[in-house]
């Protein structure tokens, strides 16, 4: 058995999920703490998010041995890691189980500020700050299109690996946070391309900009004639839940 853990962190100060040779990463920080704790082993995780991304719903399996009691494990690693990242349960899997592949849905959520003042330093490392003009109905109908089975090619970066582009998004709808202060986005699919919440976001503010929905639904109808948007910055963005048959 391998023991699976859901995890959170902030993500401003890494530079990614996964493990790059001298820089601070999710995946380098837990994994060190796990084995001064456990031993030799390592961490998979189901999402490489980029660098300043954040999660509330992270999903990393540990492939080692576990000595310590598993009801005292999260007690026992949250005392030890660094403030913006922490265990928030934890359970025993399968060591078939794979992180990325055995997920059946994940949810993001971006957020952007519209406040009319700047936000407080809480609040700023977690929104987009857009000041220019949008409009909102404009941003809800181009969600609303994004909603099905589509080939998402024009709406992700250069990078990716999937052997597909198709992919079913189940979930997508604006609502509004803080008074309206903050527009929120949520997204949720059986699967995400490299960059492709980041550039629909980047893709709808543009609509919402213009008052036009065209780019999205070109992007959708045509994804093989070029790319659609701008990827929104990083820190807008939040991995909040992936799903499993067994959770």
């Amino acid at each position: 058995m391998y023991l699976r853990l859901f995890i959170a962190y902030d993500g401003t100060d890494f530079a990614g999920f996964q493990k790059q040779p001298n820089r601070r990463t999710v995946q380098g920080e837990l994994e060190h703490h796990l084995q001064h704790l456990l031993g030799p082993g390592t961490v998979y995780g189901a999402s490489r998010t980029d660098a300043g991304v954040h999660a509330r719903g992270q999903v990393v399996v540990w492939t080692g041995r576990v000595a310590v009691p598993i009801e005292k494990i999260v007690a026992v690693m949250n005392r030890r890691l660094p403030s913006d990242l922490v265990i928030r349960h934890v359970d025993w899997v399968p060591e078939t189980f794979r992180p990325t592949y055995d997920a059946q849905a994940k949810y993001y959520s971006y957020r952007i500020w519209r406040g009319s003042s700047v936000p407080w330093p809480g609040t700023a490392r977690y929104v987009a700050i857009i000041e220019r003009p949008l409009s909102w109905v404009t941003l809800n109908q181009a969600a609303r299109l994004i909603v099905g089975q589509h080939d998402f090619w024009a709406f992700r970066s250069e990078g990716s690996s999937a052997q597909t582009t198709i992919r079913h998004v189940f979930l997508s709808k604006w609502t509004m946070e803080d008074e309206g202060n903050i527009w929120r986005y949520d997204i949720g699919a059986d699967g995400f391309l490299y960059h492709m919440v980041r550039r629909l976001v980047g893709a709808m503010i543009l609509c919402a900009e213009r008052g036009d929905i065209s780019l999205i639904h070109h992007g959708l109808e045509h994804p093989r004639s070029a790319k659609v948007g701008f990827v929104a910055p990083a820190k807008g963005l939040i991995l909040e839940r992936i799903d499993y048959d067994n959770t």
